[in-house]
């Protein structure tokens, strides 16, 4: 290993990847070793600096894809890294080391960071990953079960919510704004009081939103927060008891409103639920 703070040239022959295989995830599922995070790259269409926010313990190495690499020691501290690209091009980010110790990742919403998310599959201490914004693909049911803060905002990741499931030390996630397109039922765990799960824009179908309301009603959570608004269907009286029960533990639903007819009925929902606030469709 190098030692702490010295930067050296690298080259093929030691072992890095500098330009990567093709953006295919069974490529990359094929180079990716216990020890590494491998499979995300930086897309520079304007030359400048890029930057990191990383915590944990332990040791890593950084590539930055520019032929240097350099050692950082985690102390339990937040740090920023930061390179500076000067021409544009693809960049294979590449951290080798003791990857399994790392607890937090923010790419800072760089809009330039492309790849697989299950390039994270290996860090199964991490409980932050904060990728708004980036061009970051790939199914959700690939990330660490490990997770308590999730935000891939406005990214390209697909999947299931029931996916959810797994991830039982949840306290935040937002997947607002994603592919993430379809709730087929779970059985929720008793995730941590005052949860906010941000869900946003996903295109869910009245039933989904009913199931996913009914499944969470299961739960012994108090106190969360549902954001099940905007380009979501609105819910049917399918999840009206759903509702009154968690309004009942202090949960905030915040959801689309407006009528939806059955037979000769019009009915409004969540017109008398407090806790309940609501959008135009």
């Amino acid at each position: 290993m190098l030692p702490f703070n010295e930067t050296r040239k690298v080259t093929n022959q030691q072992g890095w990847c500098l330009t990567g295989p093709t953006v295919l995830a069974v490529e990359w599922s094929i180079r990716q070793m216990p020890g590494t995070l491998s499979g995300i790259w930086y897309d520079v269409q304007t030359p400048g600096s890029r930057s990191l926010m990383m915590n944990g313990t332990g040791f890593i190495t950084i590539n930055w894809g520019r032929g240097s690499a350099y050692q950082v020691k985690f102390d339990s501290l937040d740090k920023h890294f930061t390179t500076v690209y000067p021409e544009v091009g693809r960049f294979d980010l590449v951290i080798k080391g003791e990857v399994q110790n790392i607890t937090e990742f923010d790419s800072l919403a760089c809009d330039s960071l492309k790849g697989e998310i299950m390039a994270f599959h290996n860090l199964l201490a991490l409980e932050s990953l904060q990728l708004t914004d980036s061009w970051v693909s790939g199914d959700i049911a690939d990330l660490p079960a490990s997770l308590q803060q999730l935000s891939l905002k406005n990214t390209l990741v697909h999947g299931d919510l029931a996916t959810l499931q797994r991830m039982s030390a949840l306290k935040m996630i937002d997947l607002s704004g994603t592919l993430v397109d379809t709730y087929s039922g779970a059985v929720l765990p008793a995730w941590a009081n005052g949860i906010q799960l941000k869900l946003r824009d996903l295109h869910l179908t009245a039933g989904e939103i009913d199931e996913l309301l009914n499944d969470l009603a299961v739960t012994t959570t108090r106190n969360g927060k549902l954001d099940i608004g905007g380009l979501n269907a609105r819910r049917t009286s399918n999840s009206n008891l759903a509702c009154t029960a968690l309004a009942a533990r202090g949960w905030t639903i915040i959801c689309v409103h407006g009528h939806a007819t059955f037979g000769s009925l019009d009915i409004t929902f969540g017109d008398e639920n407090a806790r309940f606030e609501e959008e135009a469709a």
